[in-house]
């Protein structure tokens, strides 16, 4: 909720400043800071929802609703592109210098640092936690950071006498904020996909390690960074008790979980080797 509030505080900063400026970059500043504060609630809305324990019609639980929540997050930022994409041309087509003052590089200096403290938390926070919406949600902050940056450069350019430095900064954070779109739907659509989550064949070497298991194969992961499901065929010797087995698979599937603490469950299924069935 802290974040959300000094998102909204420093969105609110520039945009008032933007358009009582005339500065394209400040305006499309504005909006990418807006979008820092739509991601918020939305990233509020996903975790309330992944937090809930399995159900019937969710075995596996609500986890997924995080990273859906972290693909909403890019639809709102190609938004932002496309809005700060179509100003910054028109202002290209109808050129005009924008209001330089000292004012403005003091409400972006104030602005930049309030972001740089949200990206150091979030970032904190989502490695300590394992989360991909906070991670996430920094990446998209530390955007922010830099187009600021950006915008001061641009602002000073203006302030010089080059007005055009204005249009073409606008352009330049549509171009950052794509970038950081392209990041955050590659991870979040891997994880809907059910791409691989962990290292296949360390998965085997920790298997190999408990004593009698012969080999495993048809080795599967799926999900987010910190809540992996796995599952795997183990073999163990064809005459071997099936009680034994199965006491011996419950020490591999031990040895995963504690060389993997961000697997949530596996099952192993029991079989011989391939040169005794």
């Amino acid at each position: 909720m802290r974040v959300l509030l000094l998102n909204l505080a420093v969105a609110t900063a520039k945009l008032l400043l933007g358009y009582a400026t005339g500065a394209v970059s400040i305006v499309s500043d504005g909006f990418h800071s807006l979008t820092d504060s739509t991601s918020n609630i939305i990233g509020l809305v996903g975790l309330r929802a992944a937090r809930k324990p399995p159900d019937a019609d969710h075995p596996y639980g609500h986890r997924k609703f995080e990273t859906l929540a972290a693909a909403a997050i890019f639809i709102f930022l190609v938004l932002a592109v496309l809005e700060i994409g179509r100003t910054a041309l028109h202002r290209f087509a109808s050129p005009s210098p924008p209001d330089v003052t000292w004012v403005s590089f003091a409400v972006m200096i104030a602005t930049l640092i309030v972001n740089i403290g949200v990206v150091r938390y979030e970032g904190g926070r989502g490695r300590l936690l394992k989360s991909e919406l906070l991670l996430a949600d920094s990446v998209h902050t530390r955007s922010d950071v830099f187009a600021t940056i950006g915008v001061l450069i641009s602002l000073s350019g203006v302030a010089l006498g080059f007005p055009l430095l204005d249009p073409i900064g606008g352009v330049a954070i549509a171009i950052l904020i794509a970038r950081t779109s392209y990041e955050i739907a590659r991870d979040t659509s891997g994880i809907l996909s059910d791409r691989a989550a962990l290292d296949e064949d360390h998965i085997r070497r920790t298997v190999l390690s408990v004593p009698e298991v012969l080999g495993c194969h048809q080795i599967r992961t799926r999900g987010s960074a910190d809540h992996v499901f796995l599952d795997l065929h183990v073999w163990f010797p064809a005459a071997m008790p099936l009680n034994t087995a199965h006491l011996l698979s419950h020490d591999v599937k031990d040895r995963l979980m504690e060389q993997f603490p961000q697997i949530a469950d596996a099952i192993i299924h029991i079989e011989p080797p391939p040169s005794e069935r």
